[in-house]
């Protein structure tokens, strides 16, 4: 019996949607074609191309994935946008300018 809540929790877990956001708001400028994200506690600064930069915006903790895809699909393309908007967020992931809540 035990065994069948764990499960459940485990599956539960798995279908969780968590939502992206920001680690901390920072500074940005645009310097010619791309945006510059400019941490003033590290003094650190991330450049980002304009659509990665959009999608940035978006991590408020709020927006899923999926509205995130919506605002760059057109006309049946989602699937490809969809693989690209994971990939930017994996990036900003790992460059410290986003977590999953």
């Amino acid at each position: 019996m035990e065994e069948a809540k764990e499960e459940k929790n485990k599956e539960k877990e798995k279908v969780e949607v968590k939502n992206p956001t920001k680690i901390k708001d920072l500074i940005w400028s645009r310097q010619g074609e791309l945006y510059v994200l400019l941490d003033k506690d590290t003094n650190k600064t991330f450049s980002l191309d304009p659509i990665a930069f959009l999608v940035w915006i978006q991590c408020d903790g709020k927006t899923r994935i999926d509205k995130i895809v919506d605002v760059f699909s057109v006309n049946g393309n989602r699937d490809i946008v969809k693989a690209a908007i994971n990939g930017i967020l994996e990036k900003l992931e790992g460059n410290g300018l986003i977590k999953w809540i």
